[in-house]
């Protein structure tokens, strides 16, 4: 679920219920952006429901073209986790410098870098002459290593964030018995 360049009425009725289920679940929560817009709203919503911003990923923020990544960086400083989730690709160039702004404001343990396969992906697969699914690590990440960033660094961005990130013990549903029914 993501929203429009402003969020609708439907979309505050889906997104209040995608916050009702993660209470119920503790299942993370990634969405996506209209190109970064509506970012804290999003998260405000969320969060008006009782979600943990740590349990939640902001998507498209490598589309918000946004040199000091103001918007990013007020992700990130309220827990939850940025998602330039469209990588490998032609935003690349725009994208590594927001990166390295994010990584000299400390923010590296916030950060979720994927490539994005959706409707109008087939130009990017392998066999139409495309980088293929693993476009983040073969065509971005090398981007950011001759940007400077070291080895750790993109261990813990691509390996330990997206671990965290995921991992979740799920809830455990109460049943007539736990409730004291018969």
């Amino acid at each position: 679920m993501g929203t429009s360049d402003e969020i609708t009425p439907n979309e505050r009725k889906v997104f209040r219920a995608v916050g009702r289920a993660h209470v119920a679940t503790n299942l993370p929560i990634f969405t996506p952006t209209e190109n970064g817009k509506c970012a804290e709203e999003q998260l405000d919503i969320l969060e008006s429901m009782g979600v943990q911003p740590d349990r939640v990923a902001i998507g498209h923020l490598g589309s918000l073209v946004a040199p000091e990544v103001e918007v990013h960086k007020a992700i990130t400083r309220r827990g939850a986790f940025v998602g330039f989730d469209r990588q490998g690709g032609g935003s690349d160039d725009r994208n590594v410098p927001m990166i390295l702004k994010l990584l000299e404001a400390g923010y590296e343990n916030r950060l979720l870098i994927s490539a994005d396969f959706g409707v109008n992906a087939w130009p990017n697969w392998q066999q139409n002459g495309g980088p293929g699914i693993s476009r983040t690590v073969t065509v971005f990440v090398p981007k950011l290593r001759r940007a400077g960033v070291d080895e750790e660094t993109l261990r813990r961005i691509l390996v330990d964030n997206s671990r965290r990130f995921c991992a979740f013990v799920p809830k455990i549903p109460r049943t007539a018995e736990r409730r004291g029914e018969s």
